[in-house]
Formats: structure tokens, sequence, C-alpha cells
């Protein structure tokens, strides 16, 4: 007999999104319950519509209260929750039907994708689908998790990767919407110390919120009092490590920030977006060699294992379209250097642009370099 499963989702207001998210994944679920937490514009009625059961409860500050609520009302053999920012892809979406009849897991990992402008910007994998088990419990007011009451009642082993992708709209909020989210974020994640204590996963996710809002350095202070908490092996580590060299990009600490990447490059030595920052660092510094010599190391590593945060493109795309950059910039700088007579100078940034070149060919640049040494030939 196969196995049933139930769409879980929480809503507030989400008028105008909800639908997307519920018609991607109604095809390939059994049950979809939406709990709603105060909702005053027609996100209960688009939701009943649509053939959702919805379930009211009074919002207490508490999401995996929330979450937990939406349990309680599901009749699937396994839980697929969302958020109603979120749309299932529909390449991949049929697979859930398949994954749920393996006997080896009780839950599974997926790819999230959040978009940006309209674009793919960034990827990571979500834990989204689990088996239906009273004892799984989702913990932690906010940025709440379902992974560790699986893991008590499983094993690590038990835990599975399903290539299924979800869509991130979340990204696409105005600027006052984020801020007003991250000041909410940073109100209850001020509750959450008070009943989990100093974590490494509280001041990794306060250190989130204040990066969002802008404040480099009190984001790289709660960074590091998480770092110093956390394992290495923790899901949110290698996020982590990249959002301090951000940060200390941000805060001009350039040889602090390449430094800081060097080390735990001996952790993630796979893990390509910390290779491109490291570039970009070096780039700041005006350190153009160094700079190229990472963004080749990133093509050369292609895209990181979808267990790490990652840019899209940071594999190819972006380190190429920087790369293009690092040249152009050569080619303007022997131009302006031989103007000011220092033609030692000038050879070796043409030099430089003509040895990258030869690794990333472009003719345009090729032609800019060349039309460069000749209009100097001819002013001498």
């Amino acid at each position: 007999m196969s196995c049933s499963i139930s769409l879980c989702m929480i809503a507030k207001n989400e008028a105008h999104q909800i639908a997307r998210c519920i018609n991607s994944a109604k095809p390939y679920v059994d049950q979809i319950v939406v709990v709603d937490t105060g909702s005053t514009d027609n996100t209960v009625q688009i939701a009943r519509d649509l053939g959702a059961e919805v379930y009211q409860m009074e919002w207490q500050d508490n999401f995996a209260q929330a979450r937990n609520k939406s349990l309680e009302h599901a009749s699937g053999d396994w839980i697929l929750f969302l958020d109603c920012d979120e749309e299932l892809d529909q390449a991949t979406a049929p697979l859930l039907r398949e994954v749920v009849q393996s006997q080896q897991y009780d839950g599974y990992w997926i790819n999230l994708t959040n978009i940006f402008n309209q674009q793919p910007s960034s990827n990571f994998l979500g834990f989204r689908l689990f088996r239906n088990d009273p004892r799984h419990r989702f913990e932690c007011r906010i940025h709440e998790q379902i992974l560790p009451s699986v893991i008590r009642h499983a094993t690590a082993e038990r835990i599975g990767y399903a290539n299924i992708t979800v869509y991130h709209y979340g990204y696409e909020d105005s600027e006052v919407v984020a801020k007003s989210k991250s000041k909410r974020n940073l109100r209850m994640l001020e509750k959450a110390r008070q009943e989990y204590g100093d974590a490494g996963f509280i001041n990794f996710y306060l250190g989130v919120e204040y990066q969002r809002l802008g404040d480099y350095q009190k984001a790289l202070d709660y960074y590091h009092r998480s770092l110093v908490k956390s394992s290495l092996d923790e899901t949110y580590a290698p996020a982590m490590v990249r959002s301090i060299g951000y940060c200390l990009l941000n805060l001009k600490r350039h040889q602090e920030g390449v430094a800081f990447i060097d080390q735990y490059l001996k952790y993630y030595p796979d893990y390509t977006d910390l290779v491109y920052l490291k570039g970009i660092l070096y780039f700041d510094q005006r350190l153009y060699r160094e700079s190229l010599d990472c963004m080749n190391q990133c093509l050369s590593m292609g895209s990181p294992p979808p267990r790490y945060f990652s840019m899209q493109g940071i594999g190819d795309e972006k380190p190429k379209f920087f790369i293009s950059s690092i040249i152009d910039h050569l080619i303007r700088q022997a131009g302006s250097l031989f103007e000011k007579g220092h033609e030692s100078q000038a050879f070796a940034a043409l030099d430089l642009a003509f040895s990258q070149l030869k690794k990333t060919p472009n003719e345009e640049y090729y032609t800019r370099l060349i039309e460069t040494m000749l209009t100097w030939i001819k002013a001498v």
C-alpha cells in the first residue's frame, strides 16, 4: 500500500501568495493542512477553496507551536511542510511519491533555492519531509527545527537526501517588509535565548538578522559567539563561516578576512563560495594576481556539494564575470599608467591580463589589450 503525504503550512495574511504554494503541491499530496494565526485578509477562504483544511489559533509569538498544531491535524504517513512564500518545483515534485515509499529513511533533506529579482540567487538544503510520528515535533519559537526530534527517535543514518527542489520567494520582499521581519525575529530570538540559553544556533540566527540589517559588527560579534559554541559539523556552521567572511569584507578588514577563510578552508576544502570570497578580499586590496588565482580555482572546483549554502553560479558564471572585471580593470589601469609615464607598471598590468586571457580567452579583451599597447607605441 502506498504511503500518503500531508502538506502542513502556517499562514497569516498570505492572500497574495498562498495559492501559488498550495497549487504547486496539491497534485502530489493527499491532505493539505493550514493553521491560520489571525489573518485579516482572505487567506482562509483561498486556502479552503483550494481544498485545504484550515484550523485557526491565536498567535503566541511561537512558530514551533503553530507548526506543531498543523502536525496534530495531519493524517498522512509523511509530512511535507512549506511556507506560503515557497513553491514546489514541478520538474522534481513527482519524486515525492517515490521517496516516501522507502523503508530506509525517516526523513529527507531537499533542495531550497532562494529567488531574488525573479532569478535563482542561492541554494541550500532544508529538512522538509519526514514520517508522521507524534514524537516528531518542532522546537524553538523561531527558526523552528524538526530535525533534532526526528534524529532523537531514529538515527542520523535514517536521514536521506531527495533531489526535490522548493523555490523560496521571501527575498523578493520590499526593504521595509524585510526590516520589519528582522526586527520581529530579533525580538523572538531574544525570547528563545531565555528558553535555550546562550546556544550556538541562537547566536548564529541573531548574527543573520543583524547582518540583514547591515550592522556587520554586531553580526560578527554574534557569529563569533556562536562559533565557539558550535561544532563545525553543525548544518549551519559552513554558512556561518561564509557570513563571517562577508562581514569582515564589509568592515574593510581584508587581511583578517583572508586569514580567517584560509583557516576554515582546511575544514571545508570543497566550499567554492569561500574561495570566491577570498578572491574578492584580495581584489579590494589590489592584489589582482591573487584574486585571479582564486577565481580560476573556483572554475576548477565547480559548484560545491549541496550541503553548503551557496550562491547560484559560484562555480561558473560568477567567477567568469569577476575575471572579466579584473581584466577590464587591468587594461584600463595600464592605459592610465602609460599616460603617466609608468611604463614598467603598465606592462606588468598588461602581462597579468594577457596571462589570464590564455586561461579564459576573450576576443574583446585581447583586442583592447593590443590597442592599449599600440596607442602607447605610437605615442612614443
